[in-house]
């Protein structure tokens, strides 16, 4: 692959910027937020590769006295499925650890250059659901250690979704887990692929890394997925305390916060400007260009705080102003006899003028020297400038050594310094401004319920749990409980560091019902300073009175909805069921259609209790409840009605009649005719004609017809015998004196509602039976539910009769049937008064008498059944 040096923090120099340039002392909140790295946490950027969703940003770094923080961003604009890796040597130049070419996730990545790495960090991101794994490995000399990083008290905090990917990702690491704060560590983040793959970015930036010339055919489609990558260009960071001693060799090139290109006089020309701190101290060092000993002054400006000096003559008399108002100075003489520092002031504005104080009784300091000043480092204690702030703005000149010179040369280089006039007035205005992290609260929120619907009988306790992540006290937190924007409660709490609050709303049932939008916020007005403002508010959503809506709902539908549906749903379902009745079921589904008909009822009948009672008040719910509970049955009695239909089509007893049973006997051959009256005997209403019989192979066929000429109210009869035994008794099935002199096993009666010694009538056949012999008593069915009959006449009594009876009803085709019809009289006790065939024992009283005497019939009609 192609191999080149990284141009990041040179590149920043050139073009005069002022790069966050420093890993230093600092807690951070794990919450993948930036808000509480400053600008000298910031140590490399890494170069743009191109890949949309495999593109590191920037590397951020810092440290306590528990925890090394290190904070990774992103150029990522698309979610893909990749590795994240840390590699961490905490002894570099020493060798010890891993460098190999196949590391602790398997991706083909090793390390040279003196680095070798002691632990490595990885996290697989999924494109589609976010981080889902991660480690943390140690080196153990002879191979990798895997544990969580939860296991070793580490932790992690990301930003970033489905759409865009990893956009942060915060990691804080004890230092019991790196196996004790060391003086100075390297490390070095990666993006890879699956297992066998290579690392596509690194920061700090790294030569092993492919060319970026367009159009990036090597990313996509080339091997630098899959190549081998050794890392040779890791941050180191120094975390031990500066040594003050003149020596740089504990500062790092990224801790660079200003350079002057110019090229300046002998003996005054400064080169670059440091910065560093820790919780103690405020470090500063100064390198020049020097080749030769001048009696020149060095100058320091910060600015801590709001005012300050701007002026135009300074503390030291220098023709030297500001653009932001200066609040210390700190200036150092230099000897040029004998080529050291002569002493010098720390310098406070006073906001009327200028405080003096020996520098060395404020400042710890030491310089190399020869040929003129070469380096100056120094350590201020915080507290010497007002405490630790959270931005520093810093500049450092040299001018001559007499009242009324002005600045030759600055670092940061400012646009008024030329290297050449000593006596012009200068204002300068290009400060390395560093923003620093100071320790604050934060603040975040959390608001729960225990229950998820609220109602008259249920209040919500709604918990609120105010969380402090920071490492500074909160006083005075104001949080705030909202319904819908309007104001429930509000409380002042002191939270502590590292701790929480829980506090406690019950919300009662309000009255009316909906959906309610509850907010939590913590510190509305924003009155204290948080690392991260951005996670103040929770909210949570509650159904309010979801069960009282439901059952108004209910009742609206119980009056207005579900009886105007059962009323148009049960004709159809009776219609269903009067046509099962019509076509004619065989006798084994009769329970079947009256477990239906027997339904069909208890619904109807529950649906009336139900209309009842929803106009009751407080009974209004149940009688809904009913009228639904009688619609749902509605609907399953259809249901099972219509499967069951489409299961029995095929045995419907209408589709296998071959005689059309209307009361019309034009399909009736003679040759069906078993006996005709041709004597004209019987009565103006009792009159009987004709008695035809026919059968097929699922129906007997039987047919009647008379000469009335008056309807009266009396009972047309049949007796069946067609097997062995059968009634011959004396009290026949309906009651009447009529026995047999041969077993009868089945009786068919029709009650003729006539005229009734001069009560009227309906001039109809008002009850038709079907009456089997058990061998012990009658068995009564409906002739409708099993068979077929239809009839003609009105006034003039009944004419004709057509009977179609299934087979199956009367226990099977016989070989052979008897048969005798007759007309007997309305009530149980009568007798025959006219029988077909004729019967001796309808003649042996006058037919007036014939009435009410007993009737042993001896003569039937038989017929063969083929």
């Amino acid at each position: 692959m192609k191999k080149g040096p990284s141009f990041v923090i040179v590149v920043l120099i050139v073009l005069g910027l002022v790069p966050a340039v420093s890993g230093l002392y600092g807690t951070k909140v794990l919450d993948g937020s930036l808000g509480d790295w400053g600008t000298l946490d910031y140590i490399a950027t890494a170069n743009d590769n191109g890949l949309a969703g495999a593109n590191l940003n920037n590397l951020y770094v810092a440290w306590d006295d528990e925890y090394l923080y290190i904070m990774i961003t992103t150029r990522n604009s698309q979610s893909w499925d990749l590795a994240y890796g840390i590699g961490i040597d905490v002894d570099p130049g020493t060798g010890n650890g891993y460098t190999g070419d196949m590391d602790a996730w398997g991706r083909r990545i090793g390390f040279g250059n003196g680095y070798a790495i002691d632990y490595e960090i990885y996290f697989w991101y999924s494109g589609g659901s976010g981080i889902t794994a991660d480690n943390f490995i140690t080196w153990t000399g002879g191979g990798w250690d895997y544990k969580a990083l939860a296991d070793v008290g580490a932790g992690f905090a990301y930003t970033g979704d489905t759409s865009t990917g990893l956009q942060t990702l915060e990691v804080k690491i004890p230092w019991t887990a790196l196996g004790g704060k060391p003086e100075k560590l390297a490390l070095i983040a990666w993006i890879a692929g699956g297992g066998d793959s290579s690392a596509v970015s690194s920061v700090p930036w790294d030569p092993a890394m492919e060319s970026l010339d367009e159009p990036y055919a090597s990313w996509f489609n080339g091997d630098e997925w899959g190549d081998t990558d050794y890392f040779t260009n890791l941050a180191e960071i120094q975390i031990a305390p500066k040594t003050i001693d003149g020596n740089l060799s504990d500062w790092k090139n990224y801790e660079i916060v200003g350079v002057s290109t110019l090229d300046g006089p002998d003996g005054a020309d400064l080169d670059k400007l440091y910065v560093s701190y820790d919780d103690q101290y405020l470090y500063i060092a100064l390198t020049t260009n020097n080749t030769a000993s001048w009696g020149i002054v060095y100058g320091f400006g910060l600015d801590v705080k709001d005012g300050g000096y701007t002026g135009d003559t300074d503390a030291w008399g220098r023709k030297i102003g500001f653009s932001r108002g200066v609040d210390y100075e700190i200036y150092f003489w230099y000897d040029a006899g004998n080529d050291k520092i002569g002493g010098g002031n720390f310098i406070t504005w006073t906001g009327n003028g200028w405080e003096y104080q020996d520098v060395g009784s404020v400042v710890t300091y030491a310089a190399t020297c020869g040929n003129g000043l070469q380096i100056l480092e120094m350590a201020i204690p915080w507290s010497a400038i007002g405490g630790r702030t959270s931005e520093l703005a810093i500049i450092a000149w040299v001018a001559g050594s007499f009242g009324g010179d002005s600045a030759v040369d600055t670092v940061p280089l400012d646009p008024d310094v030329d290297g050449n006039d000593w006596t012009d007035q200068d204002y300068l205005s290009n400060f390395a401004v560093i923003e620093i992290p100071i320790p604050k609260p934060e603040l975040t929120v959390k608001l729960s319920s225990n229950v998820l619907d609220i109602e008259p009988w249920q209040p919500a306790n709604l918990t609120v749990e105010v969380q402090n992540l920071g490492k500074v006290d909160a006083k005075n937190v104001k949080v705030e409980l909202y319904d819908n924007d309007e104001l429930l409660s509000s409380w002042i709490v002191n939270v502590s560091a590292e701790s929480s609050v829980s506090l406690v709303y019950t919300y009662e049932y309000p009255g009316s019902w909906g959906t309610h939008v509850f907010k939590a916020v913590v510190d509305p007005e924003n009155v204290i300073q948080e690392v991260n403002e951005e996670n103040n508010i929770a909210t949570l959503e509650l159904e309010i009175g979801k069960a009282v809506k439901t059952q108004s709902d209910m009742i609206n539908l119980g009056k207005y909805v579900w009886p105007r549906l059962y009323e148009k749903k049960y004709p159809i379902v009776q219609e269903l069921l009067q046509n099962i009745t019509r076509a004619k079921l065989p006798a084994k589904y009769q329970e079947n259609l009256t477990k239906f008909q027997m339904q069909l009822n208890e619904s109807l009948s529950m649906f009336n209790e139900g209309k009842e009672m929803i106009g009751i008040r407080n009974m209004e719910l149940r009688g809904s409840l009913k009228i639904f509970a009688a619609y749902s049955r509605l609907l399953r009695i259809q249901r099972e009605v219509e499967k069951f239909l489409s299961a029995v089509q095929g045995e419907l007893l209408a589709n296998k009649l071959t005689k059309k049973i209307d009361g019309n006997l034009d399909d009736w051959s003679p040759e069906t005719l078993v006996y005709e009256d041709t004597t004209g005997f019987g009565q103006q209403g009792a009159n009987l004609k004709a008695l035809y019989v026919d059968y097929d192979d699922n129906f007997l066929y039987i047919a009647l017809t008379t000469e009335n000429k008056a309807s009266w109210r009396i009972a047309y009869g049949f007796a069946l015998d067609y097997k062995d035994g059968g009634y011959t008794g004396d009290t026949d099935g309906w009651g009447r004196k009529i026995s047999f002199t041969r077993g009868v096993d089945a009786e068919l009666y029709f009650w003729w509602f006539g005229e009734f010694f001069g009560e009227k009538g309906t001039d109809r056949i008002e009850t038709m039976q079907l009456v089997l012999w058990n061998g012990t008593g009658w068995q009564y069915y409906n002739l409708q539910d099993i068979g077929f009959a239809a009839w003609t006449g009105s006034t003039n009594g009944l004419q004709t009769l057509e009977v179609a009876i299934p087979w199956d009803a009367l226990g099977g085709k016989p070989a052979k049937i008897g048969i005798v019809a007759w007309i007997t009289g309305a009530n149980a006790g009568d007798s025959a008064v006219e029988t077909l065939p004729d019967d001796p024992s309808v003649h042996d009283l006058d037919p007036g008498q014939e009435w009410t005497d007993a009737d042993t019939i001896s003569t039937f009609a038989e017929v063969t059944i083929g």
